[in-house]
């Protein structure tokens, strides 16, 4: 971003013909993750569903990649060849096959649960696609971190912790598919036939492929058609004899909570503990803890950037003390003067009977009304989170990143202050410090690793009291962190254990 910058004022000075006001440098606002308080979500989420995300949801893709693998390790030793190369070759044919069975979902379906959609535009335009030259190798560069089966964000983790794939000793750019997994690969080859000789699937090299081809495909190789030993090798892989023991008591715990009901809502509630009735045995008695706290967690980090989206509603009209904040969204609670201490105040707003998902929900519902419902409804989710029965589980929460622990420890030291003191201080250590810690350390990061070009703070502190930074109108809009549970429930119910997942 500081580059961008001034390049840009550069520019201006070297154009400039006369003294003037520089106008306005093009900023890319940005940041999902306003206060830093996130990554302790995910730490707490591969307490129960590790190895899992909220993006690789089917069976067929795990399937497809590493089918693409062994059929890309296959035609090397076939070659005869000394050596093959490993981008221009064995991952480029990888690629393709990604990219073709992509573009063979979306023509059945445009909207098939499967990443890039957009990048693969150009390709579901065209009636034939050359998969070879500059403009497959830029192709083969945008998708690699983004919308490849095999990035970061989408199939790459599961492929990975489940042991689909595991790096090749000597060359860790190179996946060695599983050799357990060949009865399900066989069923690919089974489905695809005599299609197996066309050079998209037995050779490297250009290679190009025409749409009606792709459509042949597409029936071959669908999203939602899996074989029963696909299904069989999966359920083993998911949360069988192959499986951690953390994933396979996570996904356990989910089918047991879906007897009657594959809601996602629903089944969040029921695996959460109290109120819930779901009754489980021993040995899953600490995975119920765990999911429980990750919702306590869920709860807390909404209610800090729901109050963080509030105050940059309130900025809109000019910098603001934060006294005068915290006045006003105290009045727009219940009992801000009828109690003398922070003790009671916050006990006044504590309320067990929802849960923390029930809790959770009347945050995200006050969100879609007026911006004066906010205040009550994140006032019991903070009461839940510091006041409730709470152990530590086995992460190692660090300090800042604001975990419950520490919430809750500066919380018991003002248990006799004024109420005013206590929400004082979660506006500026809970709220402030953490968004102006963590939007700096972030942009710092990034600007040594040459990364994204953003800025994400959106609050600082002038004369006149806090104010929007320039060019922002409000902060991110609130809402909870995918907890891959939907994943879960979507891999049990095309493994065949659960009804149809319902959002």
């Amino acid at each position: 971003m500081a580059n961008n910058v001034i390049e840009e004022l550069r520019v201006q000075a070297r154009e400039a013909k006369e003294p003037s006001i520089s106008p306005v440098p093009s900023i890319r606002l940005g940041g999902v993750d306003p206060l830093g308080l996130r990554q302790i979500n995910f730490d707490l989420m591969d307490q129960v569903l590790p190895g899992l995300n909220n993006v690789a949801r089917h069976i067929r893709p795990f399937m497809v990649v590493t089918w693409a693998w062994r059929r890309a390790i296959a035609i090397a030793q076939g070659s005869g060849r000394a050596s093959v190369a490993v981008d221009a070759q064995l991952r480029d044919f990888v690629d393709r096959i990604e990219v073709i069975y992509v573009w063979s979902q979306l023509l059945r379906d445009p909207n098939a649960d499967l990443p890039g959609r957009e990048v693969i535009g150009p390709i579901l335009k065209a009636r034939q696609y050359s998969f070879g030259g500059e403009a497959w190798k830029k192709r083969r560069e945008i998708r690699e971190n983004s919308t490849s089966l095999m990035a970061a964000i989408n199939y790459g983790p599961g492929l990975r912790s489940m042991g689909w794939l595991t790096r090749h000793p000597e060359n860790p750019k190179v996946m060695e598919p599983a050799a357990w997994a060949n009865l399900a690969l066989d069923a690919l080859d089974r489905a695809l036939g005599d299609d197996l000789d066309h050079d998209a699937f037995s050779s490297f090299g250009k290679v190009m492929v025409k749409e009606d081809e792709v459509l042949r495909w597409g029936k071959a190789w669908a999203l939602e058609k899996y074989t029963k030993s696909e299904q069989r090798i999966f359920t083993e892989a998911l949360f069988g004899s192959r499986s951690e023991q953390l994933r396979r008591l996570g996904v356990e715990l989910a089918i047991a909570a879906s007897p009657t009901s594959s809601n996602v809502a629903a089944v969040r509630r029921r695996m959460a503990g109290l109120p819930s009735r779901l009754r489980v045995p021993d040995t899953k008695l600490a995975t119920v803890a765990n999911w429980r706290r990750v919702q306590c967690r869920q709860l807390f980090r909404l209610c800090l950037e729901t109050v963080f989206f509030w105050v940059t509603l309130q900025l809109r009209d000019g910098p603001m003390s934060s006294q005068r904040l915290v006045s006003r969204f105290m009045n727009q609670t219940t009992g801000a003067r009828k109690f003398a201490t922070t003790a009671k105040w916050v006990g006044h707003h504590y309320d067990e009977s929802p849960g923390p998902v029930g809790l959770l929900q009347q945050v995200e519902s006050a969100l879609q009304g007026d911006v004066g419902q906010y205040a009550p409804a994140v006032m019991q989710g903070l009461a839940f989170c510091l006041m409730g029965g709470f152990q530590d589980g086995a992460v190692i929460e660090r300090h800042d990143r604001l975990p419950l622990k520490r919430a809750r420890s500066e919380f018991e030291q003002r248990l006799d202050t004024k109420p005013f003191e206590f929400m004082r201080h979660v506006l500026e250590s809970w709220v402030f410090a953490q968004h102006t810690y963590w939007s700096i350390g972030r942009g710092l990061a990034d600007a040594r690793a040459r990364g994204k070009t953003i800025l994400r703070l959106k609050v600082v502190l002038e004369d006149g009291g806090w104010t929007l930074t320039p060019g922002v109108a409000s902060g991110s809009f609130p809402q909870p962190t995918a907890d891959r549970l939907r994943t879960a429930l979507s891999l049990a119910h095309e493994c065949g254990f659960i009804d149809q997942v319902e959002i």
